[in-house]
């Protein structure tokens, strides 16, 4: 019998047939064609919601290698009341999702590492909070503003003793034996307490190990805790009293 003729009579037959029989045979037939209908439906639904209710960030700290000891968005509270964000319509995000382990180079610090540049280049933080090691990498990486050409006066003068500095003159030196394809040369960073030592200071960090509220919430293992504001940030006023908060 044509294939045509054969169908013909099953719809005929589903004419007169049960509920039961009309559901399994629709059910037989286009139950693909429901399931990729309503996926489909709940993709666009899923998109949509996102795009409705995202909302715009009004700070970014990276806070790498960091654990929360107590409850995260406390902290995150009590620093929008402080700056006057409203939560309802902004994110406050204080992101401790990020591991980097410089001696290891596993896959949780290669793929931390790749998201963390990422976020720098799009212009998504505004500060690195991080430990010695890290610090010193980005720090030498011109990763992060001077500190000079960021703080008020009355900042500087209150944050100086906690700076953390960089010796341009050696940052200097190493970009220019990379650059001549030098690949034995090893940098010899001074200690970024003691700007005395430096030919070119610059201050690019503050140390924290004297922020007990932050040391409340959020534990380091390496024990000095450095913050640097990221040199391509354009929340300057947000990440401005960031600093006067963790600082206080």
């Amino acid at each position: 019998m044509p294939l045509m003729d054969e169908f013909r009579e099953e719809r005929e037959a589903l004419k007169h047939g049960t509920w039961k029989e009309k559901l399994s045979y629709f059910f037989d037939y286009y139950k693909w064609h429901v399931v990729v209908t309503i996926a489909a439906i709940i993709f666009i639904v899923s998109i949509t919601y996102q795009i409705v209710t995202r909302k715009d960030t009004a700070f970014y700290a990276a806070m790498v290698n960091a654990i929360e000891q107590n409850s995260a968005e406390e902290y995150t509270r009590r620093f929008a009341e402080y700056a006057g964000i409203d939560l309802e319509e902004y994110d406050v995000l204080l992101d401790t999702s990020m591991r980097i382990d410089l001696t290891t180079l596993d896959q949780i610090t290669i793929s931390s590492s790749e998201k963390l540049m990422a976020l720098i280049a799009s212009k998504t933080i505004d500060v690195f909070i991080t430990d010695a090691a890290i610090m010193e990498q980005h720090a030498n990486s011109d990763t992060f503003l001077d500190l000079r050409e960021f703080l008020s006066e009355e900042q500087f003068a209150k944050y100086e003793p906690y700076f953390y500095y960089i010796d341009q003159a050696v940052v200097d030196e190493k970009n220019a034996r990379y650059q001549s394809h030098d690949s034995n040369y090893v940098p010899e960073y001074p200690d970024p307490r003691n700007p005395e030592a430096m030919q070119e200071p610059i201050p690019v960090g503050i140390y924290l190990n004297d922020s007990c509220a932050l040391r409340n919430y959020y534990y380091y293992a390496e024990g000095d805790v450095i913050v640097g504001i990221v040199g391509n940030t354009e929340r300057a006023e947000a990440t401005s009293m960031f600093l006067d908060f963790i600082l206080e």
